[in-house]
């Protein structure tokens, strides 16, 4: 998944439980990698349709939280990447024009789901790449508390998942990462038995004429500029937590705010946020109060919304 990944498990069976896991997600990247011509997405996205029982839940899921979001998470916006080209050798800024024409190929409407096929029309592509992290890592979760784990740490390249808490019964301490300055942090984050997702405009870019980040807003197809720097999501659910994180980057604050509000009517899921804006303010959402301890060292203005 083109990223560093780091578990350390606790337990009498931690050794075995850790080999499991490396291989579950081993077979996930290959089914998952759309730039792997032999994985399950690139026979979708060459043939427009494929039946996998796995891809199917997991693309279901991906849909959901497009539609919740108002398509500000779209994992149909495959061709719009390619033309920015952020991860290869020659990443540059694609013309109005040419945006234009391959946002005709992206959208929610042109992905469809039933049973275990899923379908592609008009000829989208699907990228699951902002949500393929944090699934795994679910995945990674359920085959350590099969082995008995009950305490475990899943960092995959920055998406933080917490099974149980620590040995000795304490939560766990993670560092989110100061968006202007990625070697510091915002501050320290206490959790446990649960994902911590940061989405942020220091994770992949370049320069031509100014910055461009690698968050793309799907309906403009440009770097989302939505006022915020960099989003952080706690949440129980690790594909939720990802695909989230990414969705309300582009929704920006008040986005953000009314969709945590719509996911624990509709949904049922309860979710907590940590903005950093680009004016300098870090604002985070009031169950996070006891539980976020800012950093001294910072310039950021904190503050504790009441929401």
């Amino acid at each position: 998944m083109d990223t560093v990944m780091n578990l350390t498990a606790y337990g009498e069976n931690a050794s075995a439980a850790l080999d499991a896991a490396e291989e579950t997600l081993r077979t996930l990247d290959a089914k998952l990698d759309r730039h792997d011509e032999t994985s399950t997405v690139s026979a979708l996205n060459r043939d427009g349709t494929v039946e996998d029982a796995e891809l199917a839940q997991l693309t279901d899921i991906a849909q959901t939280i497009g539609a919740l979001s108002g398509g500000a998470f779209d994992p149909t916006v495959a061709p719009v990447m390619d033309a920015w080209d952020f991860t290869g050798d020659a990443p540059r800024v694609p013309s109005d024009e040419e945006l234009s024409a391959l946002l005709a190929h992206v959208g929610l409407e042109k992905l469809s789901v039933d049973g275990n096929t899923i379908a592609l029309s008009d000829g989208a592509q699907l990228d699951l790449g902002g949500i393929a992290k944090g699934y795994a890592g679910d995945a990674v979760r359920t085959v350590l508390a099969e082995f008995g784990v009950t305490s475990a740490v899943i960092d995959l390249g920055g998406d933080v998942g917490l099974l149980g808490a620590k040995p000795d019964g304490s939560d766990w301490r993670v560092a989110v990462k100061d968006p202007a300055a990625p070697s510091k942090f915002l501050g320290v984050l206490t959790a446990a038995d649960t994902f911590v997702v940061t989405s942020g405009i220091y994770e992949r870019g370049f320069e031509e004429n100014g910055v461009h980040h690698h968050i793309i807003d799907p309906k403009t197809g440009k770097p989302a500029e939505s006022g915020l720097v960099s989003v952080t999501v706690v949440c129980g659910d690790g594909a939720w937590a990802d695909a989230l994180s990414t969705a309300c980057f582009v929704l920006g604050e008040a986005g953000s705010l009314a969709l945590r509000d719509t996911l624990a009517a509709e949904k049922n899921l309860r979710i907590e946020l940590i903005l950093v804006t680009d004016d300098g303010h870090v604002r985070y959402t009031a169950g996070l109060a006891e539980r976020f301890e800012p950093s001294e060292e910072g310039t950021y203005v904190y503050e504790a919304i009441i929401a």
